[in-house]
């Protein structure tokens, strides 16, 4: 379905329901959010689905009164962002099977709904959402609040690949509406908590580590006069559970190529986690450990 027919297709029904998927993030909740108000200054009922999954981070700059109540019943199911079925949260469950209209931008999307509005070059859903605004003739500073929430998050502010000249072009009008666009750009990309920061200086703790065992074992082999070479390996060739990795190679005279001889990982906490290995901070808190390994000579 066009975007043309899908804004049609809206504007010909009432009392909608809209779904966002699990741990929704700013485009689920943006998107979806901006449709809900732009279908009311159409007259019409529209919510979102309750979900439990919200953070802190988006759920400042949801609309108000935007979650359906208990007794609510839609005549119609309409999916944001949600490329499958399976990524609607439990609380949604009831809501399966009856989606009559997923609006979507991911290239993955299953097709599950009974009509499917996709533009899978569009880097966020707030894009598709933007442009159906335009075709339903409506727009105003709180849609554009909620599109441009929606559209800078999904593009880590502007600055990933699936950015384009279109998604400039639409955050540029959106953000002519109002100021809106300065606290959300604090908020979800210039403020670090105090949890955040500790666990960034963990991750740098554990990777000063991580360096410290892998050059140990370069050291070794180059006091005895072997020559080694260290190969990153790249995140598609991580095994589970790894942050990152590196394979030590030395050279063999007899075969004439090098061959591995060690192996450094750094597993994070994701080990630890499993394996429940814990220790009390200075603050007396009890922190998952970072687990590393370093086989140093291979035999």
């Amino acid at each position: 379905m066009t975007e043309t027919l899908a804004a049609q297709w809206l504007a010909g029904r009432d009392r909608f329901l809209l779904l966002t998927h699990v741990r929704p993030d700013g485009d689920t909740l943006g998107s979806a959010g901006g449709l809900m108000l732009a279908l009311r200054k159409l007259g019409k009922t529209a919510y979102l689905a309750p979900n439990d999954g919200v953070t802190g981070t988006c759920a400042g700059f949801l609309a108000e009164n935007c979650f359906a109540p208990a007794d609510y019943v839609p005549e119609h199911i309409v999916s944001v962002d949600v490329a499958s079925e399976g990524l609607l949260p439990d609380e949604m469950a009831q809501w399966k099977g009856r989606s009559e209209l997923c609006i979507d931008h991911h290239p993955s999307n299953e097709h599950y709904a009974a009509e499917t509005c996709l533009d899978a070059t569009a880097s966020a859903c707030g894009e598709i959402i933007f442009r159906i605004c335009g075709h339903l003739g409506v727009m105003d500073a709180a849609i554009a609040e909620q599109l441009y929430l929606a559209i800078s998050t999904d593009c880590g502010c502007f600055v990933y690949n699936s950015t384009t000249p279109e998604t400039h072009r639409i955050a540029a009008e959106l953000m002519s509406w109002g100021d809106f666009w300065q606290p959300i750009n604090k908020k979800c990309f210039q403020t670090v908590t105090r949890k955040e920061l500790q666990l960034q200086g963990m991750l740098v703790d554990s990777m000063d580590w991580y360096d410290k065992l892998w050059k140990n074992s370069v050291e070794l082999f180059r006091s005895l006069d072997i020559p080694v070479r260290q190969l990153e390996c790249c995140s598609g060739d991580l095994a589970d559970l790894k942050v990152k990795s590196c394979d030590i190679e030395a050279w063999s005279p007899r075969q004439q190529k090098y061959f591995e001889v060690c192996s450094c990982s750094n597993l994070g906490d994701a080990q630890a986690r499993r394996l429940k290995i814990r220790y009390k901070d200075k603050d007396g808190k009890m922190q998952l450990c970072h687990t590393l390994n370093n086989t140093v000579v291979a035999p």
